[in-house]
């Protein structure tokens, strides 16, 4: 197969058709003067599609602020990240660089590998999408950071060449598609990074469920505290019932060891955040009007599960432990 000039394998930005956006007015004074913008005034501000300004968010190359709390507030981008990000956004290594995506024939293009390799890769797990969308034809269409595949093909990971070991022939066979999967893990992974309590890491890993394995858990008033702690979504959404129909599906775990493996890890949430209610010695987070920020800890892709494999909620209180003061019990912990 002709070797491919990997950084041209990417096509560049389509031009956005309609009249040019104002551009964007660094507001006089600190560089932290400015109201916060919605996530579409930013992604006006720094020239970058939704999607690249969602991908930014759950990478944690672009920091949100929680809002003063109203009822389905959205989160929005601090004035100071725009001005820190705005000089640089279109360089090489820059956060429009860093967030482009890919799909499978340009994605097979940057591995030197056939669109056939490459999707069975996808199918076992090994290559994890960033995100999905419905095509005109809704079709599901799976896109996968460029940067990320660049980092397989340096590494020249296994499995791109050469005939698929037994094993992983055997689990194509069952027709077995793991590309869900592990775009839910890795969404599950990103909430964890941008999660400040505890109830907003329950809410997290119980986004992926049937709310009959959650509710019959919960009290009235931990139902509300644990809707009130949902991830909300940066950008409304308006999809035909159609499309909803496809993509719902996609969210929601499926019945048997990943369904377990998410309420084992919320029932442990659950536990602890109830524990760290009955502490004395906690102090309730402050709730700023100007809002909390965010700035979520960059995620890598996650990696297929095996032997003694970790879910992301216990992987992410494992991390924080490490990193944790000595002599911090548990209870204070969960509050940081």
């Amino acid at each position: 197969m002709p070797q491919t000039d990997l950084p041209s394998a990417v096509p560049a930005p389509r031009a956005v058709h309609g009249p040019s956006p104002q551009p964007w007015t660094v507001p006089p004074g600190p560089p932290d003067a400015g109201p916060p913008l919605s996530a579409e005034a930013a992604a006006r501000a720094l020239g970058l599609r939704r999607s690249e300004i969602e991908t930014a968010v759950g990478l944690g190359l672009l920091a949100t602020t929680e809002g003063a709390g109203e009822p389905g507030e959205r989160p929005k981008v601090p004035a100071s990240e725009i001005r820190r990000l705005l000089p640089s956004v279109d360089r090489p290594d820059g956060l429009r660089a860093q967030v482009a995506t890919t799909g499978a024939r340009d994605g097979a293009a940057l591995l030197g590998i056939t669109e056939e390799r490459f999707a069975k890769l996808a199918r076992l797990g090994l290559l994890t999408p960033v995100r999905c969308h419905l095509n005109r034809y809704h079709c599901v269409v799976w896109r996968y950071l460029a940067d990320e595949l660049r980092a397989v093909r340096r590494h020249q990971a296994p499995h791109l060449t050469g005939q698929l070991p037994p094993p992983l022939r055997q689990l194509l066979a069952t027709g077995d598609d793991a590309r869900p999967r592990t775009w839910r893990r890795r969404v599950l992974a990103e909430r964890l990074g941008r999660a400040g309590t505890t109830w907003e890491r329950a809410a997290a890993v119980a986004a992926p469920l049937p709310r009959s394995h959650t509710a019959a858990l919960l009290t009235p008033d931990e139902q509300r505290r644990l809707d009130a702690a949902r991830p909300r979504p940066l950008f409304a959404r308006a999809r035909s019932g159609a499309a909803e129909r496809l993509l719902e599906p996609l969210t929601r775990a499926r019945p048997g060891p990943e369904t377990e493996q998410y309420a084992a890890e919320f029932a442990e949430l659950l536990d602890e955040a109830r524990t760290t209610a009955r502490t004395p010695h906690c102090v309730p987070r402050v709730r700023r009007s100007a809002g909390r920020l965010r700035r979520p800890t960059p995620t890598r892709p996650p990696q297929p599960p095996g032997p003694g494999f970790t879910g992301p909620a216990r992987k992410h209180r494992q991390e924080r432990a490490r990193h944790a003061p000595r002599g911090q019990d548990r209870s204070s912990r969960s509050l940081a």
